[in-house]
């Protein structure tokens, strides 16, 4: 793969110049076009050690305007990031639409590692690609431009790398320790690059191999396939995907199975809450001791109760282990990332509870129905949110997803309570009304999103929710239960 980068390209001193000034106001024009774009761009800079990352990324600063760049280095991992899922720390640095995004490494820099120490086999390493693919699918799908480049060194080229870092008096021991470290590994990370590469070259994320042994060809490839690619991403087009018809698919009507007449007398209630809500403090207090985080999600009509229930299961936790977020139409900020962004950067440390009032499935919901997003955008979600919670439980995370179910005639009760009780006037908006017009078509939604994203990791739970005492203590029952459930495994 690297024989035809191997070649020791150079570059004379009169031809880099002439090209250099002549690419400095190119990228710079193509950069300022492209802050209109619809998506971020990429731009992750890997390769051998002593090919020059560093000094390449300055360079790139010469040529760009920096305050529409940020650089990002993805050394050692905090306590902070080890406490959350391998995608947390990136997901969080990614740039918005328009912007560009330098990473060093990003997310290969850790399984490529791995596997070259030895700690992870083939198919790890080739397991992990599959979920960088998938990443980058769904990061290109939202309009990103990825552009990857790995700097290449011949084995000859690295040792009169290294050579010469050593006589310099300056650099650090750890510096020189390290570089060595590569150095005694070349096979290793040189068959782990192949690997990679190969696995992940696709064409919404291409790999673009360098010859860095000589430091003008190296730059000045890189600056013009940037500019070749920042000047193709400003014409290309990114509206919407117009489909001449779309099938729609007959999903099971999963809601119609849920007997709503269950009920509690308000004795059993008080009597279960309570109960509960002793056993649920202590079961958080153990997951904390375990560092096992915990996602609860709710879902539902509106007026099915989703407050009442999460203010039950809140308060019987500490206020210091859990967070309550709720979900709102996006910001500014937050339109210009993924739409999963947002989520991300929400999830709770080891140990924490997050609890979420509406969630990422409005994209299969609400942006579905009121056609916030257009037909691609929400089907290939199901996929990326599957993949997502997938992430979660293996952090390890309890992922617990409730949908709260109401019949047309309760929500319209309660709809009207609202309307004449003073305290919770502010309850019910005219959009509630309009919503409860096009039922049909979010029940039709939620049927298949509960069928698409109900998973044997992440199952949904179906609440009946015309009593709303009934509907609270089957989230706090079945919250404790899946938490014991997940204690033992750890603990055996």
């Amino acid at each position: 793969m690297f024989e035809s980068v191997e070649l020791g390209q150079q570059v004379s001193k009169e031809s880099y110049k002439e090209a250099v000034d002549q690419l400095r106001s190119q990228l710079i024009t193509a950069q300022i076009a492209c802050q209109n774009a619809p998506g971020p761009i990429i731009v992750l800079i890997s390769g051998m050690d002593g090919a020059g990352k560093g000094e390449l990324v300055n360079a790139l600063g010469d040529m760009l305007d920096m305050r529409n760049v940020m650089i990002r280095t993805f050394w050692e991992t905090s306590d902070e990031e080890r406490q959350r899922p391998d995608h947390w720390r990136f997901w969080r640095q990614l740039p918005g639409r328009g912007q560009i995004g330098i990473f060093f490494g990003a997310w290969y820099t850790d399984p490529m590692r791995h596997h070259v120490e030895g700690n992870d086999s083939d198919l790890i390493l080739e397991h992990d690609m599959r979920r960088i693919v998938r990443l980058e699918k769904m990061l290109a799908d939202d309009h990103a431009l990825i552009l990857k480049f790995w700097l290449h060194l011949s084995p000859e080229a690295q040792k009169k790398k290294h050579q010469n870092l050593k006589k310099k008096h300056h650099e650090s021991p750890e510096m020189i320790k390290r570089a060595m470290w590569h150095f005694d590994h070349y096979p290793r990370i040189r068959d782990a690059a192949e690997q990679t590469i190969r696995h992940t070259d696709r064409a919404h994320a291409r790999w673009h191999l360098i010859d860095a042994s000589h430091k003008r060809h190296r730059q000045l490839r890189v600056f013009t396939i940037l500019h070749k690619a920042l000047q193709s991403f400003t014409t290309q087009s990114h509206g919407p995907v117009v489909e001449d018809s779309v099938m729609e698919v007959e999903t099971a009507p999963v809601l119609d199975s849920i007997d709503l007449s269950q009920k509690l007398t308000r004795d059993d209630y008080r009597a279960q809450l309570e109960h509960y809500q002793k056993l649920l403090q202590k079961r958080v207090w153990q997951a904390y001791k375990q560092r096992l985080s915990t996602i609860l999600l709710f879902e539902g009509w509106d007026a099915s109760g989703k407050g009442g229930s999460i203010r039950r299961a809140a308060n019987a936790m500490d206020p210091r282990l859990v967070q309550q977020i709720s979900i709102g139409a996006p910001t500014d900020e937050e339109k210009d990332h993924h739409y999963l962004w947002r989520f991300w950067r929400h999830l709770p440390r080891s140990g924490m509870v997050t609890i979420y009032d509406r969630s990422w499935y409005g994209r299969t919901l609400v942006e579905r129905v009121e056609g916030f997003a257009h037909h691609a955008e929400w089907n290939r979600a199901f996929e990326e949110i599957n993949e997502f919670e997938q992430q979660l439980i293996q952090s390890p995370t309890l992922l617990l997803k409730f949908w709260l179910h109401i019949d047309p005639d309760e929500q319209l009760r309660r709809f009207k309570e609202r309307e004449v009780t003073p305290w919770k006037q502010h309850k019910i908006t005219d959009e509630d009304w309009r919503n409860r017009d096009r039922w049909q078509d979010y029940e039709r939604a939620a049927n298949e999103m509960i069928s698409r994203t109900s998973t044997r990791e992440a199952p949904w739970h179906l609440i009946a929710a015309n009593d709303k005492k009934f509907a609270r203590i089957e989230v706090l029952r079945h919250t404790i239960e899946q938490m014991e459930r997940l204690l033992d495994e750890v603990q055996s």
